[in-house]
């Protein structure tokens, strides 16, 4: 299964609509835009890389793999096998993500078994595993990583921020984002951060470096 289109994969189209908007604004339109091709089905992180990469004159096309993901705590060597097995499905170049996560408190709980935690734990939670603590610091340690067929490139940027004492924000987001707020937002929640409209989204990735700026810094330049 090599790329698949139907209605399961319809709202990340249609968000790539948007994106286009915001890049319309920040660089001017441009149907011939190169594209990269992003393994992903998140529409959060696609919306992340759409904003990013119009700043570089890209577009990020999603596409839907069916992708058998290693368990473990080595965050690198989970994204590099994801890479590997991306291209072997897709046959062209493609980028994939992962994050991991630490919470300070709980000796960087639950690390690069988030994803599945966010499918067991509601927002509340993980507030339950934080009560009675002091110390309310959390990590994200965001990776990415480029196959072209020859090569695995791996990309990785740290952001701290605090968990909340109540969820905020959309509840199309996942549960941790809910409430966590990431230290160069304001205060905000991931979640709130989502709700903001398009313009003001865009401007967020103006003023912070995020991963997606490293894997950029490199490509446009390779």
């Amino acid at each position: 299964m090599l790329l698949v289109i139907n209605s399961r994969t319809l709202p990340y189209f249609t968000l790539s609509i948007a994106a286009f908007d915001r890049a319309e604004t920040l660089i001017g339109y441009n149907q011939t835009m190169p594209t990269i091709y992003f393994a992903t089905t998140n529409p959060q992180k696609l919306q992340i890389g759409q904003a990013i990469c119009a700043q570089y004159g890209y577009d990020v096309e999603p596409v839907t793999l069916d992708i058998d993901e290693v368990q473990g705590e080595d965050a690198e060597y989970i994204i590099k096998d994801k890479a590997r097995r991306a291209y072997e499905l897709f046959g062209k170049p493609v980028v994939v993500s992962d994050d991991s996560w630490g919470i300070r408190a709980l000796r960087g709980f639950p690390g690069a078994y988030m994803k599945s935690m966010n499918h067991w734990f509601s927002s509340e939670d993980f507030l339950h595993l934080m009560n009675g603590r002091d110390d309310r610091r959390i990590t994200l340690y965001q990776y990415l990583a480029y196959n072209d067929g020859k090569n695995i490139e791996v990309f990785c940027n740290e952001i701290d921020g605090t968990i909340v004492d109540s969820p905020r924000g959309s509840s199309d987001v996942p549960p941790i984002s809910q409430i966590v707020a990431l230290d160069q937002d304001n205060g905000k929640t991931i979640g709130e951060v989502f709700e903001q409209d398009d313009h003001t989204f865009a401007d967020r990735y103006i003023t912070r470096r995020e991963v997606w700026h490293k894997l950029m810094d490199w490509y446009t330049k390779k």
